[in-house]
């Protein structure tokens, strides 16, 4: 049978309200027949105690005279017509039979013990009424009857039987008010679930449910209208948000894609997820075919910015790249790239921004290569004058040699090691200073690495000694430890360059006539803590908590305030007309920034002027290593190719690795060793190939000789530093470099590695 709870809602109320009066019905009349039972039976039993009495009455005179039959004779007399009276029997004053009269003989004579008390009971379909017959206060015997109850349960029956009946026929009585009145109740809650039904199917919650009365059932239908209201209000509002959303992402997505910054954003697990039109300019790859791809993947150019991406999830900062040098599609950009977590996203996702700066750098190189040659010609007379001195000491003790040889006199081993010492420690000093001055004049692409402040102004100073007037005393005070930031070395030592030049220039071209010639240049480098002094008087400070301060102090001419104001803006000069560019400050305060530092001034006007370099120390821990030069000159064995259109160069690199232990052959240009390596290749062990040569380069000569041998060991060498052109060569196999001009151990050290690389 299905049960209750699942029937509707009307079928329950009709099922509750005849159950109601149904149960109501029934406990009602079997109250009423249950109390009518016994009203009947108590005015029974006090009718037959009546009747007991009566006959009691009537048997005492027969019991006083002992007359049984006259007493027979009074019970059929008194009992006659009372049907219901079956059986009576009376007992004399000492419990014994006296006399009887029965209707029904089928039951058996009390005993004495059953009437030596008072007894009513009903029992059998049979009232049993004992009681004593009394005359004043004397017992003159006792009377039993027993009575039939037939009438009194037909009685009880037919209050049954019409109880059954009114039952029956209210039943449908009550079916036909329940299923009427049931409607009072479940047809607005009917009402409510069709409304909620069509909600539901059409997600229309504007429709409304009719409130028909203003009980528990109408505010249920009242409540459920406000809330539909409330939903309807904020659909609407939704809509409009939604709407407004649409809008706006259109709008960031049409100002996400015309911005001309690259923008892409990634997952976590590096997977695209937005790729503007920037983008695809600069890469080619069109949007639908990068959304979902690996941008380190998609751009491996990128790849050294993922270890970045946990980290800025891990700060919720972003971190910015200066002029990172990428490669993308063949083509190599220069980009500054900021990566930034969205912090409002539930799962990590960032945004990789770059500005192409291609163009701004080019110029930019093309600007620092301009002033450096500016550098160079400044710097032109004192290179010139040192040289010469470098060159006198060469050509002075090799002419006193000769001398000395031509006249046949005796010059002692000490007086030869004298004057070797002299030529060695002159030609040292010549390449250095030659070495400086590449170090100026060649074209130089950013490379920030940890670098030590200390061997960056012990270089300069060098320079600085080499070209300036002797009229200018330099000074150098250098940090006690390893003053290590995150710099490229070739740009600040510009820098510093520029200032000790501007400072030389002021001791000495800007004074007036008569002044005092030259001064003192002072260089100091050490560690400065910053507190919120420091802050409130350099706000262009960042977050670092130390700063490396390098001060470059002159006792020149000095500037006025209002000059000082102006010194770091582009092509202001206070030189004369055709003496400087007014370039050198503006590129040192561009260099710094680039840094993450900043520069201040401090000048006094006939005094003197002190700058002020800020460098952020580098964090992490750098070990020094000091490399010593190995004084064991390694040997070795085989044939060595020697390749240099200089005669010189080439007798001299034969001479050392014939003292070594190898075997050397010649050759004057990359022709001559492509033909010669062709027919001894399985001889040579090893090629000494110089860079620069007529008919063919060492690049070419190289491209030749790993067609004719893929694993032939070579070692370039060239009067350039290690810049762009060697790379590329390197990049084709070449196993060594040695930068000329070198000396044994040098080139025995190189060629062992070399060969057994």
């Amino acid at each position: 049978m299905k049960s209750i709870k699942h029937f509707k809602i009307k079928n329950k109320l009709i099922a509750i309200i005849l159950s109601i009066t149904l149960l109501t019905l029934i406990i009602g009349f079997t109250s009423i027949i249950i109390y009518n039972r016994h009203s009947m039976q108590k005015s029974f039993i006090n009718e037959v105690e009546s009747m007991a009495e009566i006959i009691g009455n009537g048997m005492r005179g027969p019991l006083l005279f002992k007359k049984k039959k006259e007493a027979v004779a009074e019970l059929q007399k008194l009992l006659g017509e009372t049907l219901s009276i079956r059986n009576v029997w009376v007992y004399d004053e000492n419990n014994k039979f006296f006399a009887s009269y029965s209707l029904d003989k089928s039951h058996e004579i009390p005993t004495s013990e059953a009437i030596s008390r008072p007894v009513t009971e009903i029992k059998d379909k049979y009232l049993h009424i004992s009681r004593p017959i009394k005359y004043q206060k004397n017992r003159d015997g006792t009377i039993y009857l027993m009575v039939s109850t037939e009438e009194l349960d037909k009685t009880t029956k037919n209050s049954i039987f019409a109880l059954v009946v009114i039952i029956l026929i209210l039943i449908p009585i009550s079916l036909i008010l329940a299923a009427r009145l049931q409607r009072i109740i479940s047809r607005p809650i009917l009402d409510l679930v069709d409304v909620t039904k069509k909600v539901s199917a059409e997600g229309n919650y504007s429709l409304r449910a009719e409130a028909t009365y203003k009980d528990e059932v109408g505010m249920l239908v009242n409540g459920f209208n406000n809330m539909m209201e409330q939903i309807h209000n904020r659909d609407i509002q939704r809509d409009r948000a939604e709407n407004e959303l649409k809008a706006a992402e259109f709008f960031l997505s049409g100002v996400m894609a015309s911005m001309p910054s690259i923008l892409i954003s990634i997952d976590q697990a590096g997977h695209v997820t937005h790729w503007n039109k920037a983008t695809v300019e600069l890469t080619g790859i069109e949007v639908n075919e990068a959304l979902g791809k690996n941008l380190w993947k998609l751009l491996p150019g990128f790849i050294k910015f993922r270890p970045i991406t946990n980290h800025v999830s891990h700060i919720k900062k972003s971190i910015g790249f200066y002029k990172e040098l990428i490669k993308i599609s063949g083509k190599t950009f220069y980009l500054n790239v900021t990566i930034f977590p969205l912090l409002d996203s539930q799962a990590p996702r960032f945004v990789l921004m770059a500005h192409n700066v291609t163009d701004i750098e080019i110029k930019e190189q093309q600007l620092r290569q301009s002033q450096k040659m500016e550098t160079v010609g400044t710097l032109a007379g004192g290179l010139a004058h040192d040289f010469n001195n470098v060159l006198g000491g060469i050509i002075g003790t090799i002419s006193l040699y000769k001398y000395k040889i031509s006249r046949k006199r005796d010059v002692t081993q000490k007086e030869i090691e004298k004057y070797f010492n002299m030529i060695e420690e002159s030609a040292n000093r010549a390449s250095d200073m030659v070495q400086h001055l590449l170090s100026l004049t060649r074209k130089h692409e950013l490379s920030f690495t940890p670098s030590d402040l200390n061997a960056i102004i012990e270089h300069t100073v060098k320079i600085c000694n080499n070209t300036f007037d002797k009229s200018i005393e330099i000074s150098a005070a250098y940090s006690g430890e390893m003053a290590m930031t995150y710099a490229d070395p070739t740009q600040l030592e510009q820098c510093l360059l520029n200032l000790c030049i501007n400072a030389a220039h002021a001791m000495t071209l800007m004074r007036k006539e008569g002044d005092k010639y030259g001064g003192n240049l002072n260089i100091s480098l050490e560690q400065v803590k910053t507190d919120k002094y420091f802050f409130k008087l350099h706000p262009e400070t960042g977050e670092e908590e130390n700063y490396w301060e390098i001060s470059v102090q002159d006792t020149g001419i000095g500037m006025k305030p209002q000059v000082v104001t102006k010194i770091f803006d582009p092509f202001f000069t206070t030189k004369e007309e055709g003496e400087g560019t007014g370039l050198g400050l503006a590129m040192v305060y561009n260099i710094i920034k680039q840094h993450k530092g900043f520069i201040d001034v401090y000048s006094q006007d006939g005094i003197g002027t002190t700058f002020y370099i800020y460098l952020p120390i580098l964090k992490h821990k750098i070990e020094e290593k000091i490399h010593q030069a190995e004084e064991k000159i390694p040997g070795g064995e085989g044939l060595i190719l020697v390749v240099d259109d200089e005669e010189i160069m080439r007798q001299t690199a034969k001479s050392i690795l014939e003292e070594c232990g190898y075997d050397v052959i010649l050759a004057e240009n990359g022709e001559e060793a492509v033909n010669i390596y062709k027919t001894q290749h399985q001889n040579i062990k090893a090629v000494l190939l110089d860079m620069v040569m007529p008919k063919m380069s060492g690049k070419q000569a190289f491209i030749e000789l790993i067609k004719i041998n893929k694993n032939v060991k070579t070692l370039l060498a060239s009067g350039f530093k290690k810049d762009s052109r060697v790379e590329s060569i390197l990049q084709l196999g070449v196993k060594g470099f040695i930068q000329k001009p070198y000396g044994l151990i040098k080139l025995a050290n190189s060629m062992y590695d070399v060969i057994n690389s």
